[in-house]
């Protein structure tokens, strides 16, 4: 029985090859962007962790009104250890950039620094070798590392063999032990990881001793059946406890306590507004791509009224008749689910670069077996609703006769399918609206976040990063020794307009640290809390090299490499907040509660330090001879093509210390292209969406109103017969049609005002209720929908009357 309904409907689709092609294509653009966007959503939300014990972990922080985000020191953590009632394990992690050495040029590697049973608490087995043992985190034991999957495939290109290879790092051979598979970058993207006691800060006996020294977070495990309230009780305690113990070290001003996370939901926090935007647009899109194919089968069966007639007339019942158009209609449906899973396919390469912008899973997109299941599930679905669609008259007799006499033509349909027609369309329009004001929003958003400036001038600026060897420059005299020698050689490359050298610089990712200050001979009236500002160290080009304006004042010299009084130059804003209109040229500020002064020579532009869409902070900049970094960003303005200055940059330090690896090579425009990339995937994707719909309510409205034209031909000919003016058919044609369209609108603006509130954080300089983006949408879909009823209505002008009325 089964059987002979689907070659049934094969042959029925074959007859009818334009509706079926149409049908598919429809079906496949909506359900081929759902197949896509669910990839991202299950790989970064639903896949369970790949950790073995992923549930049970936790993030243990603390917090600070004081400090901001504080670590844990070595003497705390050995405290949470004794003395936790809640968890059966407790594990240290930090990450550093350490050099590496043994395989070509020297590498600068992010490095995960971690308890030596860090890996058996998270239940990570090895891809090949072993973990870290018991003993191996004790100071002074050999050395050894894991890699990263990611690194032993883009960098040592899986080599077989690389377990039992050797580095040399921080002046000691370190052997490979064992290699990760595929993990999260969370909660950094290390490329290899060494335990503990290895990490020359870390192991220093100053810090380990020192309940103030915190480099490290914790991470620990919860026992069988202890809850997440429980666990934040039992570590509330300890703080307690340690608290009274500790007084000076643990002030009441600073407020320290800890926070207790889930991995889990510490790895989605910034990824769900997103993949809701994302997910839900994609929903929309298949809601107007089900309601255009749920339209076209509307048509096509009222097409086939006298078929479907005879057959009820001949005793088939409803279900039979049920079966029969649902096995049509799921054949399309699949067929339209394939060429969808191609799309998604297709896309997937793109959407993991976006996922990896704010996911730490976002290298496990993938069409995995879920989002086969979740896309059949939207076949069987779609498919099962379409030929339902057809019933919404069902009154037997009559009805019957009704039709067999009406015949395949002629008829205009019941009321019920007339109203479920324009009820389809409005929900295409609707949808459309939502997703276009959606996109609007994104767009300007991104072109307002495009538009920031940044306070820099970006154009012909090359960058890179030297992380130097803590064992070799372990001194400030020996780093501002190095500082000075690059900076020399830098100046010799040719066509540099200008050279510098800081700890950081705008956009870069790299967030500076903030200190409280005090300014000489004025209260302090903001409250209880001193004036901070981000504290910079640069050469004296460093303002040349990026374009910040000097607003007065000078700007640092060669001769400014006082280490106890080094002059200032300060931003605009940190001038304008607690200066109150006073020249702050002159005045000294003092970062040690009065210790030393530092006097104030200039006030420079200000920068959105931290992104283009982060605020513009308060600045102090410090001479770098003064203060020499460790992790040195190098800054070259050049006169001509930046690639040319690329290998000339290298070769520079190379001239200076051959071991030094230059990393993060790249102009200033790329960094700012890169903070970029993620809103404008998102961007093009929701657009793209936008599109869609707005084609498939077209069509669609262009599918009804046709319809409704052709049936009403002969009462047009007898208009026209009568003497009626094309304007008056033009507004009779449209009239229909153009309801629709206000009734979609009006559905659309209801829901885009509602979704509005929750993407709100994801825009820049745009209100959820942008008056111009609506005007914007509401102007497109006016014009394309007059477009897609005056088609079919001068079709209708050129009818002859006479031959419809004999037809008729």
């Amino acid at each position: 029985m089964l059987g002979r309904q689907v070659v049934h409907a094969l042959r029925s689709l074959r007859r009818a090859r334009g509706f079926s092609v149409l049908a598919v294509a429809t079906l496949g653009l909506g359900i081929g962007a759902n197949s896509a966007i669910f990839s991202l959503v299950d790989a970064a939300l639903l896949r369970r962790l790949p950790y073995g014990n992923g549930t049970r972990i936790v993030h243990v922080q603390h917090a600070s009104s004081q400090f901001g985000d504080a670590r844990f020191s070595i003497p705390e953590i050995a405290d949470l250890r004794a003395q936790s009632h809640a968890f059966d394990a407790v594990v240290e992690y930090h990450s550093m950039a350490f050099q590496l050495y043994g395989h070509g040029d020297p590498q600068r590697v992010q490095t995960g620094v971690v308890s030596d049973n860090f890996f058996q608490v998270l239940g990570v087995r090895p891809l090949q070798g072993r973990l870290f043992e018991p003993g191996e985190e004790a100071v002074g034991a050999p050395p050894v590392v894991l890699l990263s999957y990611k690194y032993w495939v883009n960098v040592m290109g899986s080599d077989p063999h690389a377990v039992g290879s050797t580095f040399i790092m921080n002046d000691k051979v370190h052997t490979v032990v064992g290699i990760l598979p595929p993990l999260p970058t969370y909660p950094n993207d290390n490329d290899i990881w060494m335990p503990a006691g290895a990490c020359p800060f870390r192991s220093a006996p100053a810090a380990m001793a020192s309940r103030t020294a915190r480099l490290p977070t914790v991470f620990a495990r919860l026992k069988p059946g202890v809850t997440l309230a429980q666990a934040r009780s039992d570590v509330a305690t300890i703080d307690d406890r340690m608290r009274i113990d500790h007084p000076e070290a643990y002030p009441a001003s600073a407020n320290l306590r800890s926070t207790v996370t889930p991995i889990d939901t510490e790895m989605t926090a910034t990824s769900r507004p997103v993949l809701a935007l994302l997910f839900g647009t994609a929903v929309f899109l298949l809601i107007a791509a089900a309601a255009n194919f749920a339209s076209l089968t509307m048509a096509r069966q009222a097409r086939r009224a006298r078929e479907l007639a005879t057959r009820e007339a001949l005793g088939s019942g409803a279900w039979r008749l049920y079966g029969q158009l649902a096995s049509e209609s799921l054949i399309l449906t699949l067929g339209g689910g394939a060429v969808g899973l191609i799309l998604a396919q297709a896309s997937v390469g793109v959407l993991r670069m976006l996922a990896q912008q704010f996911s730490p899973r976002g290298a496990e997109v993938a069409l995995h077996p879920a989002v086969f299941a979740y896309t059949v599930a939207i076949c069987v679905g779609v498919g099962l609703l379409a030929a339902s669609a057809p019933f919404v008259r069902r009154s037997r007799g009559a009805q019957i006769i009704d039709r067999l006499r009406q015949g395949n033509s002629g008829a205009m349909g019941t009321p019920a399918e007339g109203r479920m027609r324009r009820a389809f369309v409005a929900a295409q329009v609707a949808v459309a609206f939502t997703l276009l004001i959606g996109a609007g929003l994104v767009s300007r958003s991104l072109l307002k976040l495009e538009a920031v400036d940044a306070g820099i001038d970006p154009a012909s600026v090359v960058t890179a990063r030297l992380a130097q060897n803590f064992t070799k420059y372990p001194t400030n005299a020996l780093l501002r020794g190095f500082g000075d020698r690059i900076l020399a050689n830098l100046h010799q490359i040719h066509g540099a307009e200008a050279v510098a050298i800081a700890n950081t610089f705008p956009l870069n990712g790299s967030v500076t640290g903030t200190l409280g200050f005090a300014i000489n001979g004025q209260a302090n009236d903001s409250g209880s809390t001193a004036p901070k500002a981000d504290v910079t160290a640069v050469s004296p080009e460093y303002f040349s090299a990026l374009g910040i304006p000097l607003v007065r004042g000078r700007l640092f010299t060669d001769a400014d490499r006082d280490t106890l009084r080094p002059p200032l130059i300060v931003s605009r804003r940190l001038v304008t907040r607690f200066w109150r209109g006073r020249d702050p040229i002159g005045t000294t500020v003092s970062f040690d509660n009065g210790k030393t002064w530092n006097p104030i020579v200039g006030v420079v532009g200000d920068v959105r330090q931290n992104g283009l869409d982060a605020d513009v902070t308060d600045e102090v900049y410090v001479p770098a001879a003064a203060s020499p970094p460790a992790d040195i960003r190098i800054l070259v303005r050049a006169s001509g093509p930046a690639a040319a200055i690329v290998p000339q940059i290298r070769n520079a330090v190379w001239r200076v210390d051959d071991h030094e690896p230059v990393s993060n090579v790249s102009t200033l425009e790329d960094v700012r292209g890169a903070e970029l990339l993620g809103p404008r995937l998102g961007s093009a994707i929701v657009g793209s969406f936008s599109v869609l719909a707005l084609v498939l309510a077209a069509a669609g409205l262009a599918g009804v109103v046709g319809y409704t034209v052709s049936q009403r031909i002969p009462e047009i000919a007898i208009r026209l017969a009568l003497g009626a003016d094309s304007r008056h058919i033009l507004s009779l044609v449209t009239r229909d049609g153009m309801g629709s369209v206000a009734a979609g609108v009006a559905a659309g603006a209801v829901a885009s005002l509602v979704l509005g509130r929750f993407v709100r954080g994801l825009l820049f300089g745009v209100q959820p209720g942008d008056p111009a983006t609506y005007a914007a949408v509401l102007g497109v879909l006016l014009v394309v929908g007059l477009a897609a009823c005056l088609a079919p209505a001068r079709r209708a002008l050129r009818a002859d009357p006479a031959r419809a009325m004999r037809a008729s």
